[in-house]
């Protein structure tokens, strides 16, 4: 294992008003999509995505002040539904939603 990364986050706490600072094209796309029929199931997603990218972040030991562009990273699920970082394979992502808040687990093998 080369690295480990956990991030939460508080759903409430943020604002669709930045997915465009968080969201990838494809993300925000599927953002959009869930924010027409059920604004709460957007949010989750959102704060997600947010923790999900901050949670690689550490675990590859860079911040966001060091020139790395949330949007720059892509999430998708596989054929199985489980969560994936487009283009980093060696990366292990789980993700997970409840009572208002996000929270993601990066593994860099």
């Amino acid at each position: 294992m080369k690295g480990i990364g956990i991030d939460i986050v508080n759903v409430s706490r943020i604002s669709d008003k930045v997915a465009n600072k968080i969201l990838s094209r494809k993300e925000m796309v599927e953002f959009n999509s869930y924010l027409k029929t059920d604004r709460e199931r957007a949010m989750e997603f959102l704060g997600g995505r947010l923790a999900s990218k901050e949670a690689y972040l550490k675990a590859i030991g860079v911040s966001t002040f060091e020139g790395v562009s949330l949007p720059d990273i892509s999430i998708y699920k596989d054929e199985n539904g489980v969560p994936k970082f487009k283009g980093i394979p060696n990366a292990l992502l789980t993700v997970s939603h409840d009572a208002g808040v996000a929270v993601a687990v990066v593994v860099i093998l």
